[in-house]
């Protein structure tokens, strides 16, 4: 009698065969991941340059109605003979002078100009995150606040932003926090800026830049000073330490130090884009300037009337 055996061919996968497939996908995945990053840095990068053209056209829509750019920031002395007669007893900066530009006339109305800043009445409309100051691949600065005073209650803080304004060329001992009003930029205490005092050219001369607060360039880890960088979009509030000295940098920028460079300080800037950071000009355009750009033609973007034209940027 012949018995037949019928063989049962088994369609199962191997041990060996699913770690192969696993490995392919694993470097599948490896390879598509920075694509898939560098497209939504792109986006997130559109999304900035889109705020800052639309932070541009509420400064000009501002000068149309008032004749002049706003205010790097107000500023007032406090009553004489008071202990803190010499701080600044107003500190409203230009980003919320643009509200009403920027169709948030409410928000503006919150503030109370008649008192201070750091005043607890003005504590909610400092503390509100406005998305249009705000950088999408800035993660030091969404939701997070620059803390002034964090010993009093409530804790004196503001919203933080991810640009600042123009004061220009700076020096050790020519800057805007030691000496606000010798700017050669176009935003300062008080400023009243006018296009035609903009002799460079507004096409020539930067208004707004990119910061975040994130921490400093440094190559030393025990360098002086703050050790991240302070930007708001409400305010400069004075500083607790030293009265005289209005903290213009939460709101301005200088142009001593090019974007992101090594050993500079808390008054230049910082962008969370690779190699570039972006501007808005007087003119309105944006524009992606390298963190290279050579020190004298960023100088020369930095003034408003130096009659030194910046070419090749």
């Amino acid at each position: 009698m012949n018995v037949f055996v019928k063989r049962v061919r088994r369609t199962g996968v191997t041990l060996v065969e699913l770690l192969v497939v696993i490995a392919i996908i694993g470097v599948l995945v490896a390879l598509l991941l920075p694509a898939v990053q560098q497209v939504r840095e792109a986006a997130r990068r559109m999304s900035c340059s889109n705020n800052l053209k639309q932070l541009a056209l509420a400064l000009h829509n501002y000068e149309t109605t008032h004749r002049v750019y706003p205010p790097g920031y107000l500023h007032k002395f406090g009553p004489a003979g008071s202990p803190a007669q010499v701080a600044n007893h107003m500190g409203l900066a230009w980003g919320a002078m643009i509200l009403p530009q920027m169709e948030m006339d409410g928000l503006y109305r919150e503030f109370n100009t008649n008192i201070p800043i750091w005043d607890v009445a003005n504590l909610e409309p400092r503390e509100t995150q406005v998305n249009m100051f705000l950088c999408p691949s800035d993660a030091d600065s969404w939701r997070k606040f620059v803390v002034r005073d964090d010993s009093s209650t409530p804790i004196e803080q503001y919203a933080c932003a991810s640009y600042a304004a123009n004061w220009g060329p700076s020096s050790a001992s020519v800057n805007l926090d030691d000496t606000p009003l010798l700017s050669r930029g176009v935003f300062f205490r008080n400023s009243e800026i006018r296009p035609r005092d903009i002799v460079d050219g507004l096409s020539n001369t930067l208004a707004i830049g990119e910061r975040t607060n994130g921490p400093i360039p440094t190559s030393s880890p025990t360098a002086g000073g703050h050790a991240v960088f302070e930007t708001a979009w409400a305010a400069a509030a004075r500083e607790l330490t030293d009265f005289s000295d209005d903290h213009g940098h939460m709101v301005l920028f200088e142009t001593q130090f090019r974007p992101n460079q090594v050993n500079g300080d808390d008054k230049g800037l910082s962008a969370p884009h690779s190699g570039v950071c972006q501007f808005a000009l007087c003119d309105g355009s944006v524009r992606a300037i390298s963190a290279t750009i050579d020190a004298d033609t960023y100088n020369a973007l930095g003034t408003r009337n130096g009659r030194d034209l910046a070419t090749g940027f």
